[in-house]
């Protein structure tokens, strides 16, 4: 994920950032990024209590502190930037001579950093409860690392607790997949009355053509989202809401750990959508490998 978004940042940026696509496929990679940094801290972090355990204990403190609300705030981000692009191509499918005017670079770039101001200010309360501290852990006889909670924290935890628990479940998954879901069928039912004469264009129409593998690469990023994360997450809030003693603290368990596996494979997988399916994108990824 690391590795693949990297790459994805360097090639969409020698694309140029005229394009409206390529600002918010940039914001996805900074996103899909910091959530698997976030990831690979917490990986590392339980491999390391397994040889040396209070390195381990440490290294998941601070993960907690850190990168736990990190990775969270990432996976909400990239929800709604994929929601964005499902949007933007729905646009540009139903109304592709006044999409120039309705969506311009500008604008998205407005949109994007938005996006990125109100979730990071909403969980920015969660980034300010714990504060990392060296205390001795009686259980261990051990001096660790160890996430305590600020006194405010302590004395008022209540709009903070109702913001993570209510605020952003409400608006990190069931907004998100009402958009995607709607404005991805409404493009796939627009575009599958103009198949027939798309197949018809000549070579003089390669715009059509690129404009054609643009919306493929938005339309496979959108269903992989819906149907790898944010439809699994549903089900699970939604099970959790009704009840909570529905499911087995280990299905649930083994339930959240396949969302993550899931968020990975997802935060990862955009950069091979790229190059299989925009043939500028593989061009300038060979350039940059023979480069170095």
């Amino acid at each position: 994920g690391i590795v693949t978004n990297i790459l994805n940042i360097s090639i969409l940026q020698r694309h140029g950032m005229d394009d409206s696509m390529n600002v918010v496929l940039v914001a996805l990679a900074v996103s899909d990024m910091a959530y698997s940094i976030s990831e690979t801290v917490y990986r590392i972090g339980l491999i390391a209590t397994n040889v040396d355990f209070s390195l381990g204990y440490n290294i998941l403190s601070v993960y907690y502190v850190i990168f736990l609300n990190l990775s969270s705030c990432a996976i909400v981000i990239s929800t709604w930037l994929v929601s964005v692009i499902s949007f933007e191509r729905m646009i540009a499918v139903s109304f592709p001579f006044h999409s120039s005017r309705i969506i311009t670079p500008h604008r998205i770039k407005c949109l994007v950093i938005s996006l990125y101001i109100i979730f990071i200010s909403m969980y920015g309360p969660l980034f300010c409860g714990w504060y990392l501290d060296w205390s001795f852990h009686p259980s261990y006889n051990l001096t660790l690392l160890r996430d305590i909670k600020f006194d405010w924290f302590k004395v008022n935890p209540g709009w903070v607790i109702f913001i993570s628990n209510h605020v952003i479940p409400a608006i990190a998954t069931p907004i998100p997949i009402v958009i995607i879901l709607s404005c991805t069928s409404m493009t796939v039912l627009r575009l599958s009355g103009r198949v027939k004469a798309f197949e018809a264009l000549s070579t003089s129409s390669a715009k059509r053509v690129k404009e054609m593998r643009s919306i493929k690469i938005s339309l496979v990023i959108c269903l992989c989202l819906a149907f790898s994360i944010l439809l699994p997450n549903a089900c699970l809030d939604a099970c959790l809401a009704l009840n909570d003693q529905l499911l087995s603290y280990t299905l649930i368990a083994f339930i959240r750990a396949f969302t993550q596996l899931a968020v990975q494979v997802n935060a990862s997988m955009n950069f091979f959508i790229y190059v299989a399916l925009s043939s500028k994108f593989s061009k300038i990824f060979l350039n940059v490998i023979r480069c170095t």
